[in-house]
């Protein structure tokens, strides 16, 4: 059960990581950079695969207690409820008729509309793990030869797409302290 929750917990991450990542070339492709409230949600993202980094961690040097699990998954379930409320409230800004919404929609829906389902799906991912751990051994083990180069790769995708995240908004906020409300570039380069 630990080798499952280990999967899990990996899935989770790269999940995560290729949601920002699409994200992230959505707006270099389309040249619509984030919103301030569209950075808050991605940042948002990435607090949500912070709690399965952390299960990963745990599980690295061999077990995967159910304390590891509750932990990880209260940071995943924190993380989603604040995304969940930022993504609500630009959806309710953009819910009136006639409303074009922010950014160009993807598969019918906008960016903000696809984290609401994907916090809403964090959350449900997360209490299932919560619930298996009545089933999760103390004593049962993880580790595998591949378990530490797996969880090394997972936790470098993720800083990069991080990096990447963070490059950007310097880049569209330039020297300033505060992201423009309706971006339209890159401040950084602008003269």
């Amino acid at each position: 059960m630990a080798r499952l929750y280990w999967l899990a917990a990996t899935v989770n991450v790269w999940v995560m990581v290729l949601i920002l990542a699409g994200a992230f070339g959505f707006q270099l492709i389309a040249d619509e950079p984030p919103c301030p409230l569209c950075v808050v949600q991605r940042i948002a993202l990435m607090m949500c695969a912070l709690g399965p980094l952390y299960m990963l961690r745990q599980a690295r040097d061999g077990g995967l207690t159910g304390r590891d699990v509750a932990v990880g998954s209260g940071i995943a379930i924190i993380s989603a409820l604040l995304g969940a409320v930022v993504s609500t409230r630009q959806v309710l800004l953009h819910i009136l008729p006639g409303d074009q919404g922010f950014g160009t929609p993807f598969l019918g829906l906008h960016l903000y509309t696809w984290c609401l389902i994907v916090f809403v799906s964090q959350i449900a991912a997360s209490a299932l793990m919560l619930t298996g751990t009545a089933w999760l051994k103390e004593d049962e083990r993880v580790a595998s030869r591949l378990t530490p180069v797996i969880t090394r790769v997972t936790a470098a995708a993720f800083v990069v797409i991080v990096v990447a995240n963070l490059l950007s908004v310097i880049a569209e906020a330039g020297l300033h302290w505060d992201l423009p409300s309706d971006p339209v570039g890159y401040l950084l380069f602008k003269k």
